[in-house]
């Protein structure tokens, strides 16, 4: 009898070594609420729960670790799913080897010191004294760069320490995410990483857009896309973009209405440098992307913002919603100068960069 019950308790133990338990606290001010354990690859719900007492917990059972996160309509935190006990509070992860890792790296690539030295000077970018926006440009453009470079730096060491787990790839993500990692690195490091890492969705889903920036980056020929010029009065007519870029020296922005740097961008140095050097062969065309809503609520808010921004020059309209993904786009504004005989010149042209590239390429 004793042995049978030795022998039941080992197979009990071994049967719970894949258990995993999150037990939150600290969440007061949202009872009541419904939280979501999220997975972060698959973008689904695994199971939800109603915050009592500023509490909630789930539990189940996991084969290998996957990333997740506990998420509220008003944010979420980022975790690990894996066996043992994970605690979460609004300021906190720690219970399991890796979210012990993971709170780590998120303390240092923490924003808020940023943040608010940010806010200061976007104030001041907003105010219409020239001097005053210059120096305000200048000020966030440094504090962008300290930004980006913390969480490159952090990205690195998560990844360097954790070869053989889902941290690897976190790491990887965020140095892709940070501008870090150009499709030849991330192909060759994924060529030899470890399974968990290569299979990590995410990753794929980058390295191909990666690879279609590759594809489509300054030395190599455009990519026409086909849509819908749109004209002032909002009558459409069916076309594409080398409709008009075929021959001529061409600009090209890729935009959307509710984009508020795509607005600045317009605003402020496309509307002008079309108007000082469409006579001198430029042409400058916005393709419209990534429009909300229906295709009755993309149109008003497209013709919108050509009338409040005085939009002149042509727009064509991404009808087919595949300009972004051929290009590789992952943010805009997107700004590319695209030579008379086809080449791409230059890409991701903001502010000065803009008319720069523009003069170099008219031999200014």
């Amino acid at each position: 009898m004793l042995f049978a019950a030795a022998v039941t308790l080992v197979l009990a133990s071994c049967g719970n070594s894949n258990n995993y338990k999150i037990e939150a606290q600290g969440f007061d001010d949202m009872n009541g609420q419904t939280v979501y354990l999220v997975s972060q690859t698959m973008d689904e719900i695994v199971d939800s729960a109603t915050i009592s007492e500023g509490r909630f917990a789930f539990a189940g059972t996991v084969e290998s670790p996957w990333v997740g996160a506990v998420a509220t309509h008003g944010g979420g935190t980022m975790l690990v799913v894996e066996p043992g006990t994970i605690h979460v509070t609004t300021d906190s992860l720690w219970g399991t080897p890796l979210n012990d890792q993971m709170f780590n790296f998120i303390q240092k690539t923490k924003m808020e010191d940023l943040t608010q030295e940010m806010d200061m000077w976007t104030a001041l970018y907003n105010t219409p004294d020239a001097e005053q926006r210059a120096e305000a440009e200048k000020k966030l453009d440094s504090i962008s760069e300290i930004g980006n470079q913390r969480m490159i730096d952090a990205s690195r060491e998560l990844y360097n320490g954790n070869h053989d787990n889902i941290l690897g790839a976190i790491g990887l993500e965020c140095l892709v995410q940070s501008d870090a990692l150009s499709y030849n690195e991330l192909d060759s490091i994924l060529k030899v990483a470890a399974p968990v890492i290569t299979s990590y969705e995410p990753l794929q889903d980058m390295l191909e857009e990666l690879r279609k920036a590759d594809a489509t980056s300054a030395g190599h020929p455009y990519v026409d896309i086909e849509g819908q010029w749109r004209s002032e009065n909002g009558e459409l007519k069916d076309g594409k973009l080398s409709d008009l870029a075929n021959g001529h020296l061409t600009l090209v922005d890729f935009f959307a209405s509710w984009c508020g740097p795509c607005r600045q961008e317009i605003e402020n140095n496309l509307i002008g440098l079309w108007n000082k050097y469409k006579g001198q062969g430029l042409v400058l065309v916005g393709l419209n992307v990534w429009e909300r809503g229906n295709a009755e609520k993309r149109a008003a808010d497209l013709q919108k913002v050509i009338a409040d921004l005085g939009i002149k020059y042509p727009v064509l309209v991404d009808s087919t919603r595949t300009a972004t993904d051929t290009y590789g786009v992952q943010g805009i504004p997107q700004i590319m100068l695209i030579g008379a005989d086809g080449t791409i010149l230059a890409r991701d042209l903001r502010d000065k960069d803009i008319e720069e590239a523009i003069k170099k390429a008219l031999g200014k």
